[in-house]
């Protein structure tokens, strides 16, 4: 190899390691000034910012290269005459153009981010080959002098060969550049690509990374990407609208079913009230009647937990309403109900009513309301027991309210099972008191026989099973005893008299005066009248 080679090699190597002096020694100082245009103040000052983090690296690039190609003339040696001052020049052409194109680039990107947009990142680094192999060809012809149209046509049949044979790989390349031109899609998005759902996590020249709600890693092929249909759930930023399909039998009237799931909606606070929710009867089935319930939501990608919250409600506001939920009856159902199903059994007692009983006799309902000021009872166990038995006990979910304050009431619930929490609103202060309730307490009962509205917002806290004492059935109780409807009126008169400020703020809205609600002679009113005695 003659000396001609080994001095090119020589520069070329000088080139390269001056070049990557340059990447290094720049590194740090292009992030911190790539950190401090997004938070400067004023568009000059960001676009100052953008523009000089794109001149460290090229103009100390231009400065160390010239230096290596102009060292030996100034050293005066003999072989210095082998590196011609035309390379000089042909590597300054080279880096001023790229010098002015990242200047320019500065200045699109910012006017992009004015209007809230980006250049993405894989289109940056097609244009950044572009440019830098223009640059070169630039540097070869304007200023070596050399004839690039045989080394166009080289390249161009070189590029026809190997786009050939990579053209799947050109295929997701020109993918990918579509994709960050259209703005279809952006590292942080939630989409559903066909059947697959997840969120952006890169994209880049070949393929495109989703993450699933499992935390999985997906490789899409940008070729599949831009062929697939997608669906974006994040953008724009909107409510969005899920269904809920829901099956009742046909002995649930449809008004009943359709206010049920209204119900059910309205108890989580995830779903939006505006739009309001939709219940529609859909369809008649073979095994029952299908509705559909509609829902809007604002974080539709992490809809799941928010509807099977709703299902849970659904499923409660059923079990309370007497609704069922039906399922198709195959042929092998029916044929293991038959094999299963033996002759009627004996008439025995129902377990359900035995544990409502027990749990009303063992409640503060039996201990404290219906018990005289001597603690004994004023109604027989017997007697209490077999009332209690048929009065229906209700599921209800966590997180349901019972009732809210200052609504109307003509029932009072006992706690069988469950943990629920209370509130109340004081109109004159403006605070607020929680209090707890376990199984055996009473709640709503002074709405029961005063007639007042609710003095506390009650939900569940945890699963409960309450026994609901509605009016009418209380005041069949009060008239099969004699003598029970003044015990028990005197019994809640001395009980307001305890409770006689937050009564009063209750009856803040009403016409009637507190005296007139709140006295034994109030109270024992609305027992006649519950009773059907009219106001003796």
């Amino acid at each position: 190899m003659n000396s001609a080679i080994w001095f090119r090699f020589a520069e070329a190597a000088a080139l390269i390691l001056a070049t990557l002096a340059a990447l290094g020694l720049t590194g740090g100082p292009r992030r911190a000034l790539a950190r401090r245009a997004p938070v400067a103040r004023g568009r000059a000052a960001k676009w100052l910012w953008a523009a000089l983090e794109s001149l460290p690296f090229p103009l100390l690039a231009l400065g160390l290269g010239a230096l290596a190609l102009r060292l030996p003339a100034w050293t005066g040696a003999a072989w210095a005459e082998r590196f011609p001052p035309a390379h000089a020049g042909a590597w300054i052409l080279f880096w001023l153009m790229l010098l002015a194109y990242g200047l320019g680039e500065a200045t699109f990107r910012q006017i992009l981010a004015w209007k809230g947009q980006a250049l993405p990142a894989l289109l940056r680094g097609v244009l950044r080959l572009g440019m830098t192999a223009l640059a070169a060809f630039c540097a070869l012809r304007f200023e070596l002098g050399w004839n690039v149209a045989p080394l166009l046509a080289s390249t161009a049949l070189v590029t026809a060969v190997v786009g050939f044979a990579l053209q799947g790989v050109l295929g997701n390349l020109l993918a990918g550049m579509s994709l960050n031109l259209t703005g279809s899609l952006a590292p942080g998005d939630w989409v559903a690509i066909d059947d697959l759902e997840g969120r952006v996590a890169e994209m880049n020249w070949r393929e495109t990374w989703l993450t699933t709600r499992d935390q999985i890693p997906v490789r899409i092929p940008n070729a599949k990407v831009a062929d697939a249909r997608i669906r974006h759930l994040s953008r724009p930023a909107a409510p969005r609208r899920c269904k809920l399909p829901v099956d009742a039998g046909y002995d649930a009237p449809p008004d009943r079913v359709l206010a049920a799931l209204h119900a059910a909606a309205a108890a989580v606070p995830a779903v939006r009230r505006t739009p309001e929710p939709q219940a529609l009867l859909m369809e008649f089935k073979s095994y029952g009647i299908g509705y559909e319930l509609r829902v809007w939501l604002d974080d539709y990608p992490f809809r799941e937990p928010v509807l099977a919250d709703v299902r849970r409600h659904v499923w409660y506001q059923f079990r309370r309403a007497g609704i069922d939920i039906p399922y198709p009856v195959t042929d092998q159902v029916l044929n293991d109900f038959l094999s299963r199903a033996g002759p009627p059994a004996a008439a025995a007692d129902d377990p359900e009513a035995g544990r409502r009983a027990a749990g009303l006799l063992q409640s503060d309902f039996a201990k404290k309301v219906l018990a005289g000021a001597d603690g004994q009872p004023l109604v027989p166990a017997a007697d209490l027991a077999a009332w209690a038995g048929r009065l229906p006990s209700q599921l209800y979910g966590q997180g349901e309210t019972v009732f809210r304050q200052g609504e109307a009431g003509d029932c009072c619930y006992v706690v069988l099972a469950g943990q629920l929490e209370g509130r109340i609103a004081h109109r004159e202060t403006g605070a607020t008191t929680t209090f707890a309730v376990g199984p055996g307490a009473v709640v709503g009962e002074m709405s029961l026989m005063t007639g007042l509205p609710r003095m506390a917002d009650v939900a569940v806290k945890e699963s409960a099973d309450l026994l609901r004492i509605p009016a009418p059935e209380f005041a069949e109780l009060l008239g099969k005893h004699a003598g029970l409807v003044e015990q028990v009126s005197q019994l809640v008169a001395e009980r307001v008299q305890q409770n006689r400020r937050q009564l009063e703020d209750a009856l803040a809205a009403g016409a009637a005066p507190a005296e007139q609600v709140l006295s034994r002679d109030g109270i024992l009113r609305r027992f006649w009248r519950l009773l059907g005695g009219g106001g003796r």
